[in-house]
């Protein structure tokens, strides 16, 4: 008899494992809604229509998240890497997916002034270029002078003449 129901128990076995439990429902992937660029040190503030409770990252180290106020909240890339996050509210829905996408500080362009020590920096990508410091006041558009000077190892040489703007 013991015969008899030890390979019964094991074909059930291999069934259960088969074919798995009934009434499990399929796996759906859940998608974000958008994506979010920015670089490596950059910080961007967006905002909700929905108060929000807290956010999940899938990668802690990528990307932080500030929230301001239930509504607000910054985004700040930590280092280059690719991120998902997700916006819960209180009750526990998401209210929001977002893939979060932070390239590497590299791609700065910084134009200086001759007179003075300040410069306009802008990251550059393949696509586009934009503002480093969106918030920051440009420089002062005056007189500039016709020439540029530039450092290289043999001394001081005057670069090509600037065009007035």
């Amino acid at each position: 008899m013991n015969r008899l129901i030890l390979p019964a128990a094991l074909v059930s076995l291999i069934a259960v494992c088969v074919t798995g439990p009934a009434g499990a429902q399929r796996m759906q992937e859940i998608v974000a809604t958008e994506t979010i660029e920015l670089r490596a040190e950059q910080a961007r503030t967006f905002t909700l229509d929905q108060p929000v409770a807290r956010f999940s990252l899938s990668v802690e180290d990528i990307a932080q998240v500030i929230p301001e106020t239930d509504r607000v909240f910054t985004i700040r890339g930590l280092k280059a890497g690719r991120v998902l996050m997700t916006a819960y509210a209180a009750d526990g829905q998401v209210v929001h997916r977002s893939n979060i996408i932070v390239d590497q500080t590299q791609g700065l362009v910084k134009i200086y002034r001759a007179d003075t020590k300040d410069y306009v920096g802008y990251f550059c990508t393949s696509r586009s270029c934009g503002r480093a410091d969106p918030d920051a006041k440009p420089l002062p558009y005056g007189a500039t002078p016709e020439t540029q000077q530039r450092g290289e190892p043999s001394g001081p040489s005057a670069g090509p003449p600037r065009e007035s703007r």
